[in-house]
């Protein structure tokens, strides 16, 4: 059975011993943000702030703090990693629509006029101590429709406190808010673009709107097919947008294309202070929100709940393209490498085989964005072991054949490995790491063979028992 809300996960995890309850009053402006950090680094449960001082309204951090938190998201905690993988590449191959409902949780309390302030629903956390003030959205999933398609997107922007009624707004290039945001601007030159945010919501939604998935169809339906039911929908009471029926807090307003002001700095998700730039603005006109509301946010970093809120779809997109490569046996990208490596398992199949497959991971719209480093290995190598990816680079990479340098490629923005003045640019680099049975048959010759004993080893498993050691 698929989650109906955010409480009914929270109630899962707390049971298991996964999330923990904080009573003691905390400060937003810094303690909340050293405690999410210490629990990140250390892998440690979700934690709910019941008492946050001088608010109301209770904080959740770490909901999907590890990748344990993740499967029980998924209701995949009795999978493995290439298994979890591989099962979310069938579900989102098979989208559920949304369905539409009258009202929901959501619309409890509808706040509009003067009342319709986001002080009223937003604990002023400072995520981060040299961020350039509170951040509404870190978990903020931002809703906008296709103005030619129709298709809704719910991505998951950044959104720094301004007022009581506006924040920033960003949606960096080659993102289907900000797609969707050009395209409203040149058909609708002039007018406001509606945006509804949602906070607080089921978890396949969060993970789809935190992924990066192609349209059509959109997020919404990708949802059904992760949660394996149809995602309820509700229309927002300003517009024609639907969000989910059961979120904690929706803010509905509208974003004016041509309005641009600063904003940051930014902890983000690679670990480092990202510097202030530029970034719409979202005027906020009206609050739905529960009853008791929970504020869903998180602290971005390295490790965060943000990395893992994204790895596995970003990996799972990278598979599903892929695997239509003939050939392509497995797809890794690594947690710790913040989306920035991918590494590859083949079956070479023609010469030139393993330069075509890193050419497509940089030369596809959605991938290209985030992939800098893209490793391939042959098929007996475990990409998801680190020990057997290094040895495959050590053995079998030659430098000068085996390394391909893609200089000025598109990124987000993000990669701290370039100073400011050239962010947005990358060199992308791609290593061959498979045996060069090319160059060893060019010669007459066959490579080396291994010598790891399967047979012997196998054997000696199977009785493990016999030699009373403990592992």
């Amino acid at each position: 059975m698929a989650y109906r809300d955010l409480r009914q996960f929270m109630a899962v995890l707390e049971k298991k011993g996964l999330l923990v309850r904080v009573k003691a009053e905390v400060d937003p402006a810094w303690e909340i943000n050293g405690v999410t950090n210490k629990l990140a680094v250390e892998q440690g449960p979700a934690v709910l702030f019941e008492n946050v001082k001088g608010h109301k309204v209770p904080v959740l951090a770490g909901a999907i703090g590890t990748v344990k938190h993740l499967a029980l998201a998924l209701e995949m905690d009795s999978l493995g990693g290439k298994e979890m993988a591989t099962e979310w590449v069938r579900r989102t191959e098979h989208p559920i629509p949304p369905k539409s409902v009258k009202t929901g949780p959501c619309k409890e309390n509808i706040l509009t006029g003067d009342k319709a302030d986001i002080n009223a629903i937003f604990p002023p956390v400072q995520w981060h101590e040299e961020d350039g003030g509170p951040f509404v959205g870190t978990l903020g999933l931002v809703v906008t429709k296709d103005p030619e398609t129709g298709v809704q997107n719910a991505g998951m922007y950044r959104m720094m406190y301004r007022t009581k009624n506006e924040t920033g707004l960003l949606m960096c290039y080659g993102q289907h808010g900000q797609r969707h945001l050009q395209k409203w601007q040149r058909l609708y030159p002039g007018k406001p673009m509606p945006v509804a945010v949602a906070i607080g919501t089921e978890p396949a939604y969060l993970l789809a709107a935190a992924s990066k998935l192609s349209h059509p169809p959109g997020e919404d339906d990708y949802v059904g097919g992760l949660r394996q039911e149809p995602l309820e929908l509700v229309k927002c009471e300003t517009c024609h947008l639907q969000v989910p029926a059961t979120a904690e807090i929706i803010l509905e307003g509208e974003v004016r294309p041509e309005q641009l002001e600063p904003d940051g700095p930014f902890g983000e998700y690679p670990g480092y202070m990202a510097a202030e730039r530029s970034a719409n603005v979202f005027h906020l006109k009206v609050i739905t929100h529960r009853s008791n509301p929970i504020f869903h946010g998180q602290r971005e970093g390295w490790p965060s709940e943000g990395n893992i809120l994204w790895w596995l779809g970003l990996e799972g997109l990278a598979y599903s393209k892929l695997k239509k490569i003939p050939g392509v046996v497995d797809v890794h990208a690594p947690l710790p490498a913040c989306c920035f490596k991918l590494i590859v398992s083949v079956r070479k199949s023609w010469p030139g085989y393993v330069n075509e497959i890193i050419q497509s991971v940089w030369g596809d719209v959605e991938l290209a964005y985030f992939f800098k480093n893209v490793v391939v290995v042959d098929e007996d190598v475990d990409v998801r072991n680190p020990a057997h990816v290094e040895w495959a680079i050590a053995t079998h990479v030659q430098p000068d054949r085996d390394i391909m340098i893609a200089p000025r490629c598109p990124e987000l923005g993000l990669d701290p490995s370039q100073p400011i003045s050239r962010r947005g640019w990358t060199a992308k680099w791609g290593v061959d790491a498979t045996m060069p049975v090319e160059e060893y048959r060019a010669e007459g010759a066959e490579p080396p063979a291994l010598c790891n004993d399967p047979h012997i080893k196998a054997r000696v498993e199977a009785q493990w028992q016999k030699y009373g050691i403990n592992l």
